[in-house]
């Protein structure tokens, strides 16, 4: 199932559209815009519904402060007419101007094919990593954003996911920061340690049994990090 954020401009009430959407494969979660960017990491992808043309310029700024954080899809409903405005939106990178006159069941599946499509560039098979001695296996479970540790499945965020899925690429070897955000959020930005390190730290507390000594994922002085298995 994917995880779709659906963007609440000036209180609207969206719930009819919402729940339109709503399917085996797709999960929509109404989520106000103030919160989206701390949130974005959670979602397969998010839609914005224009309402109105004015709302031009805030969607804008939402749409560049999202590109910064995230490589989620975006998606943005507006009227047919607005011809103006979706060009400017797909100059900012969104992924795809949703005609607010369609049939909610065309914008579904269109999500639904681009998530399936992103998820086809992850091996099909789970990915297994085994130390030396068996005693740790390691899988990583593409489908949910999930890993499988000693047998025991935990949830991870998209960024979470993507970032021991690169450390295990890299396995034994020391990762910079520098090369883990650029694999991680793919693109230029401020305070790229802290931000890596915030992400080892939630990592940690979630695969380590003790975050303090990690067993795992190990920090190398003045380096970065890397996967211990």
């Amino acid at each position: 199932m994917y995880n779709i954020g659906f963007v609440i401009l000036d209180n609207a009430d969206e719930q009819k559209y919402i729940d339109s959407l709503k399917s085996t494969q797709l999960y929509v979660h109404p989520i106000n815009k103030e919160e989206v960017a701390e949130t974005i990491a959670n979602y397969d992808g998010v839609v914005i519904n224009e309402q109105h043309m004015h709302n031009i310029g805030v969607i804008c700024e939402l749409i560049i402060l999202l590109k910064k954080k995230s490589n989620t899809f975006i998606w943005v409903i507006s009227e047919r007419m607005n011809k103006m405005n979706h060009i400017v939106y797909l100059q900012l990178g969104i992924d795809g101007i949703l005609d607010n006159e369609s049939d909610p069941e065309e914008h579904k599946l269109l999500m639904i094919n681009a998530c399936n499509r992103y998820n086809q560039t992850y091996p099909t098979m789970e990915k297994t990593v085994k130390s030396e001695s068996d005693a740790t296996e390691l899988q990583l479970r593409p489908c949910n954003f999930s890993v499988l540790l000693n047998g025991k499945e935990i949830s991870l965020t998209k960024l979470e996911f993507k970032t021991i899925e690169f450390l295990q690429t890299q396995q034994g070897i020391a990762v910079s920061y520098e090369d883990i955000y650029k694999n991680v959020w793919e693109n230029e930005g401020a305070d790229k340690q802290y931000r890596v390190s915030n992400l080892i730290f939630h990592l940690r507390k979630k695969i380590e049994t003790d975050a303090a000594h990690p067993k795992y994922i190990k920090t190398v002085r003045s380096k970065g990090y890397k996967l211990a298995l």
